[in-house]
């Protein structure tokens, strides 16, 4: 990483040091790009604006699929996750998800330990300004204005500017302009896509107070516990190595409440003074309280920001509402009665630019070379932006060489599932990736994505070669195992006497169907053919194994339901039906269902915010 003044000429320029910047600089300066980062100073770099916090449903299938690729999300927050925890670790593989809270300043400091290892340059000023040239009726990118270092060429443009384009900072009557606290905005760059006539829109997130943590009586609150064997992130990692912590979890309860119903009226958001929309899945406690007023209580969870425990994040609570009022909610809080406060909570409303403007590469359908990825989408989160980097850096990079960009199938992975969601438009509100979204989602698992792209990302010369190495002497032994596993089979009969119940119809059954069943172990198979046990497998990559073969049963019906989709696309639905007893549907689509009363399945497909998935379920529920 170079920090330099005197470099005039880049092939790829990344205005933004966020997750989405991070990654997009990565790529494009591996794929042999000449790259430089603009930011407002090295603050910025690996900022953890709101929750320190990484993974989760969804998000984290798109840590581990940028991870395989290449990208760098997944070691950093490895290096510095402070408690690991399996979401539905119950249950299937399909809709698990890996989930870490983060130390934010080892965070940090991991990222740009890492990126000392790459050959980017960084710039510290603010881009006021994209400069154009025209060829053949089309617009081209030639430049980025800066304030202080004036022009810089380039020949791709990945613009990451996250909340920062008009931001605007709402603490109850208050609000200032800011691209977030204590940053300021990034007000000329917005009237670029103004006066370029993008399709814009305003959008709004919101963060809660950070609290003392010695000013908290942790006595009085549940203690949440990481799991016993953490699995990292990143495939490049066998085990986690940082220290482990505890989280808390405590309530709000009625006399919250009340403090929050009798002040709701002085919420930017309940006053008229914010209008644009937040993230649905993650609303503000106003917008809790108002919304679900039959709930006696809502959950919290007391969530270090470092392994010093000095400060808390309160995630759970989000507001816009005036400091005193915050004051007041939090001492009603148990836990909380004599909390201090750090930094108080607020809301941020930025510009963003609508998602049909985009092609999949993410490259602007407008303006030749000008990429955007991140929140300036419609997006929101640390791992859509990061994923939405990876993609941008690559395609800038392959522009420049004349190359075909890379469009990621949604068959392929979240990756592709989101990108093509964005690529439809007509957002209404923040996108967040859920593993409802994908129709495709028992087979994108998130410990499968070194299976489904790891390969990818040799070939596109974006795999370091530790992870090169990793991957080819995994695949391997991946295959190794499957041509054994499928050439070793028996009898019910002969599974019985070595504890395998399966059905006993006579049918032989191979090893590697066997090993999917929920109630056989691999040391049961050893026991029936020893010569498994030369395979020398790990305890990792015998899960994948076990839960590719779960899974393989259910493809084909997987298939068949796209299938039927495609043939019924004419069924009718009229305009009586009744979205809201649509079990299965998010409220989002059954919005957009009853806004737009598409006559048939093919018109509901194309509805804007529509997925395939969500299309599915209609599909079963327009037949019954």
């Amino acid at each position: 990483m170079f920090h330099v003044k005197q470099f005039k000429n880049f092939d790829v320029l990344v205005v933004g040091a966020g997750h989405a910047g991070v990654e997009a600089a990565v790529m494009a300066s591996r794929m042999g790009a000449k790259t430089a980062m603009v930011t407002f100073s090295k603050d910025d770099i690996g900022r953890l604006s709101c929750n320190p916090a990484m993974g989760g449903l969804g998000k984290g299938h798109l840590i581990r699929e940028i991870d395989a690729i290449g990208g760098i999300i997944g070691q950093v927050s490895d290096l510095a996750g402070i408690q690991f925890r399996m979401l539905n670790k119950t249950r299937g593989e399909a809709v698990q998800g890996p989930r870490a809270q983060i130390d934010r300043n080892l965070y940090k400091q991991n990222l740009l330990n890492l990126l000392e290892k790459e050959k980017i340059s960084l710039l510290y000023d603010e881009v006021l300004n994209i400069k154009l040239c025209s060829s053949a009726n089309n617009k081209n990118v030639e430049a980025l204005e800066l304030q202080s270092l004036g022009k810089i060429y380039c020949k791709s443009a990945i613009i990451t500017t996250g909340t920062f384009l008009r931001g605007i900072i709402h603490q109850g009557g208050n609000n200032w302009s800011a691209g977030r606290i204590n940053s300021k905005p990034s007000i000329k760059l917005a009237s670029f896509f103004k006066s370029n006539n993008f399709k814009t829109m305003r959008l709004k997130t919101g963060t809660p107070p950070r609290l003392f943590a010695n000013s908290i009586d942790f006595s009085k609150c549940q203690k949440q516990y990481g799991d016993d064997n953490p699995e990292p992130f990143s495939f490049l990692n066998d085990k986690i190595k940082t220290k482990q912590i505890c989280c808390h979890i405590t309530h709000t309860n009625e006399k919250t409440h009340e403090v929050v119903k009798r002040n709701i009226r002085k919420s930017p958001m309940f006053n008229g003074q914010i209008k644009s929309k937040g993230p649905r899945y993650c609303p503000s406690l106003e917008d809790k309280v108002y919304r679900f007023k039959d709930k006696k209580s809502h959950q919290i969870f007391l969530e270090p920001e470092t392994l010093e425990n000095e400060i808390i994040y309160p995630n759970g609570i989000s507001t816009s509402l005036p400091v005193e009022v915050q004051k007041s909610f939090l001492k009603s809080i148990v836990g909380l009665e004599n909390v201090k406060i750090d930094q108080f909570g607020y809301s941020i409303e930025y510009d963003c630019i609508d998602s049909s403007e985009l092609q999949h590469s993410l490259e602007t359908k407008k303006i030749n070379g000008l990429f955007l990825a991140g929140q300036i989408n419609g997006t929101t989160g640390y791992e859509e932006a990061a994923a939405q980097g990876l993609v941008a850096g690559i395609n800038a990079a392959r522009k420049i060489s004349k190359k075909e960009p890379v469009v990621f199938k949604r068959e392929e992975g979240y990756i592709g599932v989101m990108v093509s969601d964005l690529c439809r438009g007509g957002l209404i509100e923040p996108y967040r990736m859920f593993t409802s979204r994908a129709e495709y989602r028992l087979l994108l698992r998130a410990d499968n994505a070194d299976e489904r792209l790891s390969d990818l990302g040799i070939n596109l010369n974006v795999a370091c070669k530790t992870r090169k190495k990793k991957w080819l002497d995994k695949k391997r032994i991946i295959n190794k195992a499957n041509k054994l596993l499928h050439a070793l089979s028996a009898s019910p009969q002969q599974y019985s006497k070595f504890g395998i119940k399966i059905n006993m119809d006579g049918r032989k059954r191979s090893a590697y169907e066997i090993i999917g069943y929920k109630d056989v172990s691999w040391e049961m198979l050893r026991k029936m053919w020893p010569k498994i046990r030369a395979l020398n497998i790990s305890t990792r990559t015998q899960q994948q194994i076990k839960a590719n073969s779960f899974y393989q049963r259910y493809s084909s019906k997987q298939q068949q339901e796209i299938d039927d989709l495609e043939n019924d696309r004419m069924i009718r639905l009229g305009d009586k039906i009744n979205y809201t007893k649509c079990a299965g549907l998010s409220n989002e689509v059954k919005e957009i269902l009853s806004r737009h009363k598409p006559q048939n399945i093919a018109q509901a497909r194309v509805l804007p915010g529509m997925t395939p998935a969500a299309a599915s379920i209609l599909l079963r529920f327009a037949k019954k």
